[in-house]
């Protein structure tokens, strides 16, 4: 059996209606490099994996008894992981032609890269802003999600945060890639101790990025190379464990790196909880 180049990991948790398009999405576009794919499903309830991997017969499995959370699973495929380079994508990804060969020509051929991220674009072919600056005291108030962002999108301080008038065409370093596809060495994955798993769920991407930047690893955005992102299924509407679970990650993200003084962290917390009951109460009356 010849050497793997590359292991493809995916985390699914209720998502097999859509699964099956993007293990297509794979094997119909990565054809010159050797590659596996390993599926951690968090104990989906489903019947509809039974079929996919009956289509798939050499996708790696897990399956865990209990949801252990999206930074953990993905740690869980990377350890069995046989491959030089890890590539990280959501069950809700449509790779495009020649996407995953290219990100892995370029990672290959830059040591200082330490996470690189393609291209990602909606159904409809719009730009998905998937490379954003790191969160400061400010962003929770003007992230993708927040309400600030919600009832005024042009304000310069969600432009910003999102990037959203910078050049998406040119290869640039940047803070952080969204984790909806990500590429990393094996090597440097170890190296870092992988995800950070007090993360259940978001905010895992932006702090692995920044572990990178502490190692002197750079984050590269890489448009070469395009995928398809179906967002919407993955965050249309969100229950409220997981609404407290994003806003939890914020905090900790807080915590872990914060340079502010003990009241004033303690201020930005209580914005967030803040924030995080009023995006429930939102939801609910939706």
């Amino acid at each position: 059996m010849d050497p793997v180049d590359l292991s493809i990991i995916i985390v699914n948790y209720h998502h097999s209606h859509i699964l099956s398009d993007c293990l297509e999405s794979v094997h119909k576009t990565v054809e010159k490099i050797q590659f596996e794919i390993i599926l951690v499903d968090n104990s989906s309830k489903d019947d509809g994996l039974k079929s996919i991997l009956k289509r798939y017969p050499k996708t790696q499995y897990i399956k865990n008894s209990k949801n252990t959370g999206f930074s953990r699973a993905n740690n869980q495929g990377a350890k069995i992981a046989s491959g030089d380079f890890l590539l990280f994508i959501n069950p809700d990804t449509i790779m495009i032609e020649k996407a995953v060969e290219s990100m892995l020509n370029h990672i290959r051929s830059d040591s200082s890269i330490g996470v690189l991220g393609p291209k990602v674009l909606n159904s409809d072919k719009t730009i998905q802003y998937s490379c954003r600056k790191f969160p400061t005291i400010w962003s929770g108030l003007f992230n993708r999600y927040s309400l600030a962002t919600r009832f005024f999108p042009n304000n310069r301080h969600s432009r910003d945060y999102l990037m959203l008038d910078y050049d998406h065409n040119s290869i640039r370093s940047v803070d952080w890639v969204s984790g909806c596809c990500m590429m990393i060495s094996k090597l440097t994955f170890k190296k870092i101790n992988g995800f950070d798993e007090n993360y259940f769920l978001f905010i895992e991407d932006v702090d692995l990025c920044q572990v990178m930047k502490q190692k002197g690893l750079r984050v590269i955005y890489f448009p070469n190379a395009k995928i398809f992102h179906k967002i919407s299924s993955s965050n249309a509407r969100l229950t409220p464990r997981l609404i407290i679970k994003r806003h939890q990650g914020m905090i900790y993200y807080n915590q872990k790196y914060s340079k502010v003084n003990f009241i004033i962290e303690h201020t930005i917390n209580s914005i967030i909880m803040a924030r995080c009951l009023l995006q429930i109460l939102m939801n609910i009356v939706k």
